[in-house]
């Protein structure tokens, strides 16, 4: 079984990893769940510490004196590759043991009363009025990177599924799970398939080496990255599609180096930060996957220039379910350079749009 962590100040106030049981896991507030990829399991405690700290400092200034509370996610094992291919094979009906444990651990709670869950997966619960429920969902935010945002795909198919088990009707259990907002980078899901679910943003790096292997094996599948993100010229810039009432992805290239600048108040560099590849230096490849490409906030480094940090601030925030494409504007209090608004002007294709 998976693990729920938090990163949390022990008595003498340093802070530290701790495993949250996921029957103790409470949402009452602002929440961000980040589902990494696969090598994030059980036995590496520190790729989640890492995890959650890459978010705390993602919104460390949107939130400078209460951060909002964040889960990281950790897998059983490396066997959950497999995932990869049961999802992309059946990605409306799939779904892991993980995907179910956090759904009842996670969203099941806010939409049910007196929800409980057996060893044999059935539950019981009574559904909650329509607009508590709705409220209570708007708490949750989702980052899903890599493989980590099949899984969140999984933990929908799952929550729907128990939904209608103890009631819902289905049309009414999508409608609430549309108010669940996911933050996806680095995808390895299957973007045509997910129309209609969490209120999404796809972030896809368009020379993702290992999303194109991933495209080589189920490319007879035609994935929307092949159409969509390697159109003929949208590698070259930065791209934003509608892909449904409920997603819109953002392509662009990432550049191969392996750091970013970070910058003080006064908009100067203050410090270069550098971070691990994916693939070893003795391949001389690179993979261009790395998660800090994707939610880098140095304007000169790539593209996806807080597009992460505003999608997940603007989620946070949130009253209502948001238009996909509103993720991306800079949030209430967010200074945003000029430079960062035109290039989203700029990017945004809708519908026919023939422009590259």
């Amino acid at each position: 079984m998976g693990k729920l962590w938090q990163r949390m100040p022990d008595a003498s106030g340093k802070t530290q990893l701790v495993e949250v049981p996921l029957d103790q896991a409470r949402i009452t507030r602002p929440t961000v769940v980040y589902l990494s990829g696969f090598l994030t399991n059980n036995n590496r405690p520190g790729y989640v510490a890492g995890s959650i700290k890459s978010m705390e400092e993602l919104l460390q200034e949107a939130f400078p004196q209460n951060l909002p509370q964040i889960y990281g996610w950790s897998h059983t094992s490396l066997r959950n590759l497999f995932n990869l291919a049961f999802y992309n094979s059946r990605p409306s009906q799939r779904s892991s043991d993980a995907g179910f444990d956090i759904g009842a651990a996670v969203l099941m709670p806010l939409v049910a009363k007196d929800f409980s869950r057996d060893a044999k997966g059935r539950v019981s619960g009574a559904p909650l009025p329509i607009e508590e429920a709705k409220k209570n969902l708007r708490n949750v935010t989702i980052f899903g990177y890599s493989a980590g945002a099949i899984v969140a795909q999984e933990t929908y198919n799952a929550t729907l599924r128990m939904m209608k088990d103890i009631g819902y009707a289905e049309k009414d259990a999508r409608g609430l799970l549309s108010e669940v907002v996911l933050v996806a980078a680095g995808v390895f899901s299957r973007y045509t398939k997910e129309k209609g679910r969490f209120t999404t943003l796809y972030l896809v790096a368009s020379n993702d080496r290992m999303m194109r292997a991933k495209n080589l094996i189920w490319g007879t599948l035609g994935t929307v990255y092949n159409k969509l993100a390697r159109r003929k010229k949208d590698g070259k810039e930065l791209v934003i599609r509608s892909l449904s009432a409920t997603s819109a992805m953002v392509s662009a290239p990432v550049r191969p180096t392996y750091y970013q600048w970070q910058y003080d108040e006064n908009g100067k560099r203050k410090e270069k930060k550098y971070f691990r590849p994916l693939y070893p230096k003795w391949t001389h490849r690179r993979s261009y996957h790395e998660l800090a490409h994707y939610i880098t906030r140095d304007e000169n480094n790539n593209a996806f220039a807080n597009t992460a940090c505003y999608a997940l601030v603007n989620a946070l925030n949130r009253k209502s379910r948001p238009a996909p494409l509103d993720l991306l504007q800079p949030p209430r209090g967010m200074a945003a350079t000029d430079a960062y608004k035109a290039k989203i002007a700029a990017a945004v294709r809708r519908g026919n749009d023939p422009r590259p």
